[in-house]
């Protein structure tokens, strides 16, 4: 996964507010969704397309330049309420833009297409979102659900803290990606997310509603405009209940699921879970209070909550160490299986202090082997080793990188290795040649 700088989110979070709107008339009408092959803004290259919605159509896309793999998300031209919708999608981009979590998708870039119609650059994830694992895999263990549980309200948190309700939290708008073997919670859509600065009125009319009726706080069902953060902690609680029992709370029709929701108690999770914590179960039902003023006041407080009944070790914690800049190539190298954790910090250490290149360290600690280095670098460069080595990469390989791969490909302490070792060594720097030669190309 990919996180841009913040320099970039910056931008892009102004630039969301400007893009759109001037567009919006325009593109209504005379709008046409892109296809695979096109190429959009001179950079992304679009793949194929792997999501549709109400509102928008996403496709996987690549950024010719850097060979980085997103998604990109097109506002559809054919909606109905085409400016509504505009609004909020211009709202999506501005929300998402704003934020800083590791448990959110990151938003790369912002614009409109030649026609008007405006999208949004994300980066690519690979996984399944929420509910496809529920209908997989039923009820969770307790700790694993209390752990999603937990990604979920330190993303809101954030949200909450920049004023902006999600309004529509489901397990089909939580995405389910890998770290390593460790399961990494982004929360998605914030399509219908109420923000507290630029006030609501002018795109929620007083009496409508949005959500997901099962998940849908009571005072969001009687009002859109009425939802606030605790509102979100409501939703939160129902996925809660969900993942313990493989069921939310209240089922049946659309019709009938409000009317529980406004009037019917909420089952004990005890009966549809008999093994499950007694103070779990407690947790669960104050965040899913009727009356907004007795659940949980804030996720920090429903997360200081439920802490007692996860991982020892945070999913957060674990995505934050896995996208701490150090260059990527420890990153890349533990997030393939071709390095432990604890050997990178080893590494690392000796590496502040000899202050050698750190593929130097690897090799000199005997941690990793030389041609997985090699295919680290080139990963790290942007080249797929899938890829024809004839197939030119626009990668700019900056100093420390070139002086990385020289360490390692020149070192003398590997010229006597087999002659496999040697291929090897030579198929990697007819790589490195090949983008030389494309850059001078391109020049």
């Amino acid at each position: 996964m990919t996180r841009p700088d913040a320099s970039l989110e910056e931008q892009t979070a102004s630039d969301a507010g400007r893009s759109a709107t001037t567009s919006g008339e325009r593109a209504r009408g005379a709008g046409r969704l892109p296809q695979p092959g096109e190429i959009v803004a001179g950079k992304y290259e679009l793949v194929r397309q792997i999501g549709q919605g109400g509102m928008a159509v996403v496709y996987e896309a690549t950024h010719l330049r850097l060979q980085q793999r997103l998604a990109i998300k097109v506002l559809r031209p054919d909606i109905k309420d085409f400016q509504q919708v505009l609004a909020r999608f211009e709202r999506e981009a501005r929300a998402t833009a704003q934020l800083r979590s590791v448990h959110t998708a990151r938003v790369v870039d912002v614009d409109t297409l030649a026609d008007g119609l405006p999208y949004i650059v994300m980066e690519y994830l690979e996984g399944v979102d929420l509910d496809a694992a529920l209908q997989a895999g039923g009820p969770m263990p307790m700790e694993q659900a209390v752990d999603i549980t937990l990604q979920v309200a330190d993303a809101m948190a954030e949200a909450h803290a920049l004023g902006t309700v999600h309004r529509d939290l489901k397990p089909a708008n939580l995405f389910v990606c890998h770290i390593g073997n460790r399961p990494v919670i982004k929360v998605l859509d914030f399509g219908i997310s109420k923000s507290a600065d630029e006030g609501d009125s002018r795109i929620t009319h007083p009496n409508a509603y949005f959500g997901t009726p099962c998940y849908a706080a009571p005072e969001q069902l009687r009002s859109a405009t009425d939802a606030d953060a605790r509102s979100d902690i409501w939703s939160l609680g129902i996925i809660l209940f969900e993942l313990l029992t493989g069921r939310t709370p209240f089922v049946g029709s659309a019709t009938a699921v409000v009317a529980k929701v406004m009037t019917d108690p909420i089952p004990w999770p005890l009966e549809l879970r008999p093994d499950l914590s007694r103070d779990l179960a407690r947790v669960v039902l104050k965040a899913l209070e009727r009356d907004p003023a007795k659940r949980f006041q804030s996720m920090r407080e429903l997360g200081d909550a439920l802490e007692p009944f996860g991982p020892r070790e945070k999913a957060s914690a674990v995505a934050a160490e896995a996208a701490r800049p150090r260059g990527r190539l420890g990153e890349i190298l533990v997030v393939d299986g071709l390095l432990k954790e604890a050997d990178l910090q080893r590494a690392l250490g000796e590496q502040r202090r000899s202050g050698k290149l750190l593929g130097r360290v690897l090799l000199d600690m005997q941690l990793v082997a030389h041609a997985d280095l090699l295919a680290a670098l080139a990963k790290q460069q942007g080249i797929s080793p899938t890829l024809p080595v004839s197939q030119p990469s626009v990668i700019v390989e900056s100093e420390r990188v070139r002086k990385e791969r020289e360490a390692v490909t020149f070192s003398p302490n590997n010229r006597s290795r087999s002659l496999k070792m040697r291929v090897l060594v030579a198929v990697g720097l007819a790589i490195v040649v090949c983008v030389v030669f494309a850059l001078l190309a391109r020049r």
